[in-house]
């Protein structure tokens, strides 16, 4: 009998020790249906950003600047770094009108990452392709 509860709790246990991204990004994608099929366009300042040389451990803050260069309301679905050591720290979660422009911060944090370091950012947006790559790249030293 204890082993059938031990088997039926197991479950719970592990869909309570998974993250809200997921959830989130459906949430948005359903919030956001109708934009999806309607794309339009993101001009970014800058795609990719060197910042030279860090020591490890030190966290290196950027923001990458863009604007709806389209004529439709620009939605960021999900914004989301390559590992656990690259995260956007803060996004546009609400529609971005033709012509306004906006802001994705991002934080590398290079503690164990000693070496030439190439990272990246994925934004999906309502946009063709709705993928774009943005990266952050530099030397970690020891």
């Amino acid at each position: 009998m204890k082993k059938m509860r031990f088997l039926l709790f197991l479950p719970l246990v592990a869909i309570s020790c998974t993250t809200n991204t997921n959830a989130d990004e459906e949430q948005r994608r359903n919030d956001f249906a109708s934009y999806i099929d309607d794309p339009t366009q993101i001009s970014f300042d800058k795609m990719e950003y060197d910042f030279g040389t860090v020591k490890e451990g030190e966290q290196v803050r950027h923001t990458y600047k863009f604007k709806n260069t389209g004529d439709k309301n620009l939605i960021l679905i999900n914004v989301k770094g390559s590992c656990g050591c690259t995260v956007p720290e803060d996004w546009p979660k609400d529609p971005i009108a033709p012509g306004e422009t906006g802001e994705i911060k991002v934080v590398f944090d290079s503690q164990g990452r000693v070496g030439n370091v190439k990272k990246n950012v994925r934004v999906e947006a309502n946009t063709n392709p709705s993928l774009t790559l943005l990266t952050l790249s530099g030397v970690v030293k020891e």
